[in-house]
C-alpha cells in the first residue's frame, strides 16, 4: 500500500492508493497541520479498511513550498518510515505540477512555475517526461524579470506552463504568447495518475530514510555563489 503526503502548497493532501484505488484526505490550510495530519492520516487509514503496517512505501513531497508544513510532514514522514521500516520515495513540487494531469502527457516543453514570495519565482523546464526523473537538476530561482528575460532567450515556438495559484504570473500570455496555459489547484491534481507515473520509477527513486531531506533551493543557490 502507499502512503503519498504533501503539504507543499496551501492544503495538505494525504493519499492511500490500496488494491489499485484511492483514499484521500485533505486538510486545510487553515487548520494546525502538526495537530490534524496525525488525525487525518488515522481517518484514511480507517476508511480505507487498513492500519500504518499496511504502508510499504512513502511518497512525499519535499519541496519548495510552504517552509512549516514541509518540516512537520518531513518528521512524521521519517518517524513513520523508521517505525515501518519502509522506504520512501522523495518527489518535489516541480515533478508533482508537472504529472498532475494526463493532458501533460505529451505536452512538452513544460515550464513549471512556483511563486517564491518577494517578487521571485522557483521554476523548472522539462523537454520530456524522462527528463522529470533526473537526478542532481538544477532548479531555477529568479526574479520574476529575469525568468521571463532567460525564458525569451529559449524562444520556444511552443509551450506550456504549469503553475499551482491562478493569481501567480497573470501577464504570462501577453509576454510570452506561445502557451498553454496550465493551473493546477490542490483539488484538481489527478493522484491517480500522478502516482501511476511514479510507480514506473519506484524502484531507482526508492530513499533511505537519512537521505531524505527538504528541498532549499535558495540555500543550495548561496551555497554555490560562495
Amino acid at each position: 500500500m502507499i502512503l503519498f503526503l504533501d503539504t507543499a502548497f496551501n492544503e495538505t493532501k494525504i493519499v492511500l492508493k490500496k488494491d489499485e484505488k484511492l483514499y484521500k484526505s485533505i486538510i486545510s490550510e487553515k487548520k494546525n497541520i502538526s495537530k490534524e495530519i496525525i488525525k487525518s492520516l488515522n481517518s484514511i487509514l480507517v476508511n480505507s479498511q487498513s492500519s500504518t503496517k499496511d504502508i510499504s512505501i512513502i511518497y512525499f513531497n519535499n519541496g519548495p513550498g510552504n517552509f512549516t508544513s514541509l518540516r512537520v510532514a518531513l518528521s512524521c514522514v521519517k518517524a513513520l518510515a523508521f517505525y515501518l521500516n519502509v522506504p520512501i520515495i522523495k518527489l518535489n513540487s516541480f515533478q508533482i505540477l508537472a504529472l498532475s494531469k494526463k493532458d501533460f502527457k505529451d505536452s512538452y516543453p513544460i515550464i513549471v512555475a512556483i511563486d517564491a514570495k518577494m517578487n521571485e519565482i522557483y521554476w523548472q523546464f522539462y523537454n520530456d517526461k524522462n527528463e522529470l526523473f533526473q537526478e542532481n537538476q538544477n532548479y531555477r530561482l529568479s526574479s520574476i524579470n529575469d525568468f521571463f528575460l532567460d525564458l525569451k532567450k529559449y524562444n520556444f515556438k511552443k509551450h506550456y506552463i504549469v503553475k499551482n495559484d491562478i493569481n501567480f504570473l497573470p501577464n504570462y500570455k501577453k509576454i510570452l504568447p506561445n502557451v498553454t496555459e496550465a493551473i493546477i489547484e490542490n483539488k484538481k491534481i489527478d493522484f491517480n495518475h500522478l502516482i501511476l507515473e511514479v510507480e514506473k520509477h519506484q524502484d531507482k527513486l526508492k530513499c533511505k530514510i537519512e537521505d531524505v531531506n527538504l528541498l532549499y533551493i535558495r540555500d543550495n543557490i548561496a551555497e554555490k555563489k560562495k
